[in-house]
């Protein structure tokens, strides 16, 4: 990670804004879009903030698709 990727992410509010993003998010394609919004990479956001991995691994690829089991 380097230091632009998480230029916008230092301040609190930037970081509650996107973790309520993440965490309502209805796709795995949203979270895609999340991401590239903020500039980070899958990998950037799987190291940094690796319980919000986990919950946008959980979604289904496109929305109204069933979300496989946990």
């Amino acid at each position: 990670m380097n230091e632009q990727d998480s230029e916008s992410l230092d301040s609190l509010r930037e970081s509650s804004a996107f973790e309520l993003a993440i965490r309502t998010a209805e796709s795995a394609v949203e979270v895609l879009g999340i991401l590239h919004e903020h500039g980070l990479s899958e990998e950037a956001f799987t190291n940094r903030f690796p319980v919000l991995a986990k919950v946008a691994q959980g979604l289904p690829d496109v929305p109204d698709e069933a979300a496989p089991p946990v």
